[in-house]
């Protein structure tokens, strides 16, 4: 099944009574999706709610874990133990930064003013978040209440043991970190000759 036929498979099941459909989609999937079908075809009208976390090293530590352990979500058995790896947390933070840099740059050259929405604010304000996207929707306020959302935290004392242990090694800050090429730039060639050498 391609990602297109996968996505509208998602797209029927997933749609309310009132049409409404969502998706959540990363950088990568967009890409792949792009190969495919045009969603501004499917989709001629969306919103975007662009979710974001303010604490960008908590993610990258929930994504170095989970590309190790397999465990995406609360709940899940990890497939493996996950080892502390100062190298993998910066390669997830430099990921997430890169990824919300994307994001800023299609919302900009599109001029696509998204719904900003944090994911810490989530867990305590989740009727007041399903609120603004009605809104935004522009459906009947106000939005009927979500009741109780079962919003479990992954995080753990794992977590935090690997935080402290990252600003150990990472957080002089005298250092600055290397530059963040994006994903599929083009590399320069080395040339064959060098102007210095006879």
């Amino acid at each position: 099944m391609t990602t297109a036929e996968r996505c509208l498979l998602a797209a029927e099941k997933g749609r309310t009574d009132n049409g409404v459909v969502a998706f959540k989609l990363f950088p990568e999937h967009f890409e792949r999706l792009q190969k495919d079908i045009r969603l501004s075809e499917w989709f001629p009208d969306p919103i975007w709610v662009h979710l974001e976390r303010k604490d960008l090293l908590g993610q990258a530590i929930s994504l170095a874990r989970a590309m190790q352990d397999g465990v995406w979500s609360s709940g899940k058995e990890p497939m493996k133990d996950a080892l502390y790896s100062r190298w993998a947390i910066e390669a997830s933070l430099a990921k997430i930064v890169a990824n919300n840099g994307r994001w800023a740059a299609y919302f900009a050259r599109t001029g696509i003013e998204p719904l900003r929405v944090f994911y810490e604010d989530i867990s305590d304000e989740v009727d007041n978040v399903c609120q603004r996207i009605g809104t935004r929707l522009g459906l009947a306020a106000p939005v009927p209440s979500t009741g109780d959302v079962d919003m479990k935290q992954q995080r753990d004392a794992q977590n935090d043991d690997w935080r402290r242990l990252f600003l150990a090694e990472a957080g002089d800050q005298s250092s600055f970190p290397a530059t963040i090429i994006p994903t599929g730039a083009l590399k320069r060639k080395k040339p064959k000759w060098m102007f210095w050498k006879q």
